[in-house]
């Protein structure tokens, strides 16, 4: 053979060898990775591994996920199914008993009117408490069930006269009247805030493991101050309270929708009980916090991260994905993944799949050295 034929053929072989030896190792890394994931996949059910959030005392590999939609369905199977739904479609990690409850309208025109508002009779509740005890017996012991409850002022507000989100005139109507003489308002927020702790009770004994408690001053640059302090948050932390005394599980969502937090405005909630903190970090006047900085100052887990309308609304994958390593680059060692409020109606489920599913072994296929 000749030497340039001879010389070819080694180098041919040679090729090929690398070629083989690269695959092998792609390979390899591949199985390891998807065994890695098996492990982490299949160690505990969806309750267990939040448990094991609380858990301060080591990281969770597993990043589990909480996303959640306003349904269409309020009430009866309609809305049970749409829940199941959702959390078979998405594969989230949290059941949340989603509803916008409307309580009959008593008109206020004036701060006199305020003592004249009405409690409503419990058996208002039935439709809500239903669809927590019908998610319980079709699911079990695999997830946790965690109803939202919207604070006191909220309610209120639809009491007298406004719907929760398309009436803005009529908010803002109500609103105006509550400036006039906030303190006008005590007797009917002691009213609401006595239904809405009977239907915390209810809930949980109907099978609810904890719960979502929305808390806010509502338009923080309208309430925040002396009147959120001195006359809405009694009402409002009350209903954490009662929380953290019947379930082991509650998340405070620290709500965005009221307004632009400052530190002194969000200092407000420091004292609140709650099993992890939901805060809004992209409603901030200013540098806002880091999911670091909020987890060491309430010193419990925190659960968020991502905007609720940014890359996983209208973004492509591949900005969605970045949104979420550099989240993940940067989060606490305990951590829930999700966003500073709900997700869009509209949003598509088979996206925020796909990104529940990267995010669940997002620390075992990048494994990351996990420092706080």
């Amino acid at each position: 053979m000749k030497r340039e034929n001879r010389n070819f053929l080694v180098a041919l072989l040679g090729a090929v060898a690398l070629t083989l030896n690269s695959n092998n190792a792609a390979a390899q890394t591949v199985a390891s990775d998807n065994a890695a994931q098996e492990q982490v996949l299949q160690v505990k059910n969806h309750r267990e591994r939040l448990w094991q959030v609380l858990d301060q005392s080591r990281a969770n590999d597993y990043v589990p996920v909480f996303f959640n939609i306003h349904f269409d369905a309020k009430q009866g199977w309609k809305a049970v199914q749409s829940h199941i739904d959702w959390l078979r479609t998405t594969h989230v990690d949290i059941v949340n008993v989603k509803y916008e409850y409307f309580p009959k309208i008593q008109r206020v025109e004036s701060p006199a009117d305020w003592k004249n508002i009405r409690e409503w009779d419990t058996s208002e509740w039935d439709e809500q408490l239903l669809v927590v005890r019908e998610l319980k017996r079709e699911l079990g012991d695999d997830f946790l069930i965690i109803p939202t409850v919207f604070s006191p002022l909220r309610v209120l507000i639809q009491t007298a006269g406004s719907s929760f989100s398309s009436d803005r005139e009529g908010r803002q109507r109500i609103i105006k009247i509550i400036k006039q003489d906030p303190k006008a308002i005590v007797p009917a927020l002691e009213k609401v805030t006595r239904q809405l702790v009977y239907y915390i009770r209810a809930a949980r004994l109907a099978g609810a493991d904890g719960f979502y408690i929305s808390s806010q001053g509502d338009d923080l640059e309208e309430f925040g101050g002396k009147v959120f302090q001195d006359i809405l948050k009694p009402y409002d932390r009350q209903l954490s309270d009662v929380a953290a005394e019947v379930a082991p599980f509650n998340i405070l969502h620290i709500c965005e929708s009221g307004g632009h937090f400052t530190a002194e405005t969000f200092n407000d909630y420091l004292d609140y009980p709650g099993s992890v903190i939901n805060p809004p970090l992209h409603n901030w006047q200013g540098k806002s916090l880091t999911l670091k900085e909020i987890s060491s100052l309430f010193r419990r887990p925190v659960l968020g991260g991502l905007n609720n309308r940014g890359a996983i609304k209208d973004g492509t994958w591949e900005e969605l994905k970045a949104e979420i390593d550099q989240i993940l680059e940067n989060a606490p060692q305990n951590f829930i993944f999700g966003a500073d409020d709900s997700l869009p109606n509209d949003i598509d489920q088979e996206k925020v799949r796909r990104a529940v599913d990267y995010i669940h072994t997002w620390r075992v296929t990048h494994n990351k050295e996990l420092k706080n």
